[in-house]
């Protein structure tokens, strides 16, 4: 058995030891554009900080091919994809043949098409090559367009090196994919008393310098600075899969079934490149984050081994809470109208707490979560048990009052999970259920 995967980070490393757990021997060829091997990505916003040097970003040791008999072409693009012969061409010139493919090409930082975009000092935070650029920009202020998660970090990280900085922000608040508009409240207060200036309800539409950027043109100003971060989104890096004729679904991701094989036969696809099932909206989405490329790729790894697993769906995770020094996160969706799938019998219910500095939400469709957030000390500690009745999609209705106290244990879900039993049906919730507590 021949193994070729395409990607060098979280999904295709996790592809890759799941084969070897059942295929210690077979050739396996793993290429990555990337110069730079195994380093993590989320990551990057520390080494801009000074705060983790590059060797600590790696998430695998450095002789983690040699160990597991990888023949890894780094800094290697596959360039082609021949799926009659089942053969890759790269950019070394050379072709290779695969019986089982792994597309994991991950995403491609958007950049926006505004005037003077491609000046020097503006760059996206994607690569490790973006990070070594923004690492060493000079200049005393720095503009970030884009408030999700990578812009809020990089605005963190330039002004902890002592960067006056000011993140712009198109909609009305700031993380408008990971939080509601009072969370994002709290966080905006919180980045503010950090030095940051945030500007929202307001668009880049120039760039303005002679050969480097000198400022940002808003909707309505302008903002002088040395240096510019672009944040405003990824894009799923399909062009090798469109190329080969394999399916893009109406997100713009690879679309794979539940074994996370794509429409061509004996070619996989894990990551942030493809769109899944999501478990709170009830449709397919991107949702692109490591934990969910980790296990997509886990399950596409194992099934190209042989083996018959099913990737039972995602829901997505974020939390920014190590950046901005308090507890945030969110899971699911963060607004009932973020739900695909609403008809007259969908009865949603939110429910809130809030004091000055803590805020929790939870989300309810018939009577399930499919969403919550959390914010501030004493919030996030039980988040791991919202987080498992949202995956089942148990209904909790007669358990919001239990699920909404600080005092939350697992002990209080029980009768919920034995109620639900034939949802929980692994062996370590069965030993629970089997407790006489």
């Amino acid at each position: 058995m021949r193994y070729v995967l395409v990607g060098g980070s979280a999904a295709a490393v996790s592809a890759l030891e799941a084969i070897r757990s059942v295929d210690k021997l077979a050739q396996i060829d793993l290429f990555s554009d990337e110069k730079t091997p195994l380093f993590s990505r989320v990551l990057l916003p520390y080494y801009v900080a000074e705060e983790l040097a590059k060797p600590l970003l790696n998430f695998r040791a450095v002789d983690f091919f040699e160990e597991n008999n990888i023949n890894a072409h780094i800094g290697v693009r596959v360039q082609d994809i021949n799926t009659a012969a089942k053969t890759v061409t790269a950019d070394d010139g050379n072709t290779y043949a695969y019986d089982k493919l792994l597309l994991a090409t991950g995403g491609n930082a958007i950049i926006p098409k505004i005037p003077g975009v491609d000046k020097e000092g503006i760059s996206p935070l994607k690569t490790m090559q973006d990070a070594e650029r923004i690492y060493k920009f000079s200049g005393e202020r720095a503009v970030v367009i884009g408030a999700g998660s990578i812009g809020v970090e990089s605005c963190i990280s330039l002004m902890r090196r002592g960067v006056r900085v000011t993140l712009l922000e198109q909609l009305g608040h700031v993380l408008p994919t990971v939080f509601d508009d009072e969370a994002a409240g709290i966080i905006r207060g919180v980045i503010e008393q950090m030095g940051i200036e945030v500007i929202t309800g307001e668009r880049a539409i120039e760039f303005t310098g002679n050969g480097r950027v000198q400022s940002v043109v808003s909707s309505t100003g302008e903002i002088e600075c040395d240096n510019v971060i672009l944040s405003v989104g990824v894009r799923p890096a399909v062009e090798l899969a469109e190329q080969a004729g394999i399916e893009v679904g109406m997100m713009g991701g690879i679309t794979t079934d539940a074994g996370m094989m794509t429409g061509c036969r004996d070619i996989y696809a894990a990551g942030d490149v493809c769109e899944t099932f999501d478990i709170a909206r009830n449709q397919t989405f991107i949702n692109a984050i490591w934990p969910m490329a980790v296990e997509q790729g886990r399950i596409a790894g194992l099934n190209m081994a042989g083996q018959d697993k099913q990737y039972g769906g995602s829901v997505r995770m974020n939390s920014i809470g190590n950046f901005i020094g308090i507890p945030a996160m969110s899971m699911g969706v963060t607004r009932s109208d973020e739900c695909s799938y609403v008809d007259e019998e969908c009865h949603f219910q939110e429910v809130k707490k809030r004091t000055k500095n803590t805020y929790k939400k939870i989300i309810l469709k018939n009577g399930c979560i499919v969403g919550a957030i959390f914010i501030g000390v004493g919030q996030t500690q039980r988040c791991g048990i919202i987080s498992i009745l949202l995956r089942r999609q148990i209904d909790v209705s007669d358990y919001i009052q239990a699920l909404m106290s600080n005092n939350l244990s697992f002990m209080d879900v029980l009768p919920l999970l034995r109620r639900y039993g034939d949802k929980f049906t692994e062996p370590e919730y069965k030993e629970l259920m089997d407790t006489a507590l």
